[in-house]
């Protein structure tokens, strides 16, 4: 039975959540263990752990992208996150 297309997305809604998730979530992943790298003191400790746990993180957040039901969203979230990140890196 072949699906209904109303809920086929477009070609450029499926490559925005695509690259949405795959780029978006390495970029938050990249931003938030440089954040917690500069928040702790022993830094050392949180980069050996970040080539642990940067996998894990990146793919949950992947997952996230495609529970988000625009594409949109995904990206301004993703944004927000990654700039609160910055503001962190540079305080």
């Amino acid at each position: 039975m072949p699906a209904n297309k109303k809920y086929l997305s477009g070609p450029w809604k499926r490559f925005s959540k695509v690259t949405a998730a795959i780029l978006g979530g390495y970029f938050v992943t990249a931003m938030f263990h440089a954040a917690v790298a500069r928040l702790v003191p022993d830094n050392v400790s949180v980069i050996m752990s970040a080539s642990y746990t940067s996998f894990f993180v990146w793919v949950g957040l992947m997952v996230l992208a495609f529970f988000i039901r625009k594409a949109w969203h995904v990206w301004s979230l993703y944004l927000i996150l990654c700039g609160i990140c910055f503001a962190i890196v540079l305080l």
